[in-house]
């Protein structure tokens, strides 16, 4: 296994990691990297130690390189950007803008419901993002907390996280999914028609009681993760 540790360099020294990783999920890990020459910040994504384990490690690579490649296509501003893709030995690296900011996850986790008018701007910019992403022919398929970036000093929402985007093109999709925020139709064996309106459906995740009219407040997202 292919762990990046804080002070390597990688890429003949183009980057040098900084810190533990920014996060890992079921398929990935970020790294926080520096680029000495220009003083900035990237995030770096690779496939993570238990995606590195099979026998089969080398075609994930592909296909995380091909899905790398879509995502580097979107040009938006709610849409995590991915400047290219570097090797580092038998390990690919996709090299995205560094945000500085937290997951909306984190944020419910750390301040609780959000007010009434934050919930409708995310919600609104996360929605042009889909847009966007739609009009592109693809499909994100995880859409959560976890995976919508708050920048720091900003009410400005990004979209993150890509691991299960496919082609709206596709005839069939895998049934990998977040439980609890995957549309209904994935739940099911056959699957789902990703040519139909329902693939863009998301089934509202659990909620807390709402609260009495009188407070302005709405509580969007459970922070049970």
């Amino acid at each position: 296994m292919i762990i990046w540790q804080p002070g390597q360099q990688i890429n003949n020294g183009r980057f040098i990691i900084q810190g533990k990783p920014l996060g890992s999920g079921g398929f990935g890990t970020t790294y926080k990297a520096l680029e000495p020459r220009t003083s900035k910040l990237y995030a770096i994504k690779t496939l993570n130690q238990q995606m590195q384990l099979p026998e089969d490690f080398a075609q994930q690579q592909v296909k995380f390189i091909n899905e790398a490649l879509t995502i580097k296509g979107f040009d938006h501003k709610h849409i995590v950007k991915v400047d290219e893709i570097i090797q580092e030995g038998e390990l690919f690296g996709v090299v995205m803008e560094y945000i500085d900011g937290v997951t909306l996850f984190q944020y419910l986790r750390q301040n609780g419901q959000l007010t009434e008018s934050e919930a409708l701007l995310y919600i609104d910019q996360i929605g042009q993002a889909l847009e966007y992403i739609h009009a592109k022919g693809s499909l994100h398929r995880d859409i959560k907390p976890a995976n919508i970036l708050l920048r720091k000093n900003k009410q400005e929402a990004v979209l993150i996280d890509f691991g299960l985007t496919r082609s709206i093109a596709t005839k069939s999709m895998t049934q990998d999914k977040t439980f609890g925020y995957a549309p209904i139709e994935q739940y099911r064996r056959e699957g789902t028609s990703p040519t139909t309106k329902k693939a863009s459906t998301y089934t509202q995740p659990p909620v807390t009681k709402p609260s009495p009219p009188t407070k302005k407040s709405v509580n969007l997202y459970s922070t049970r993760f």
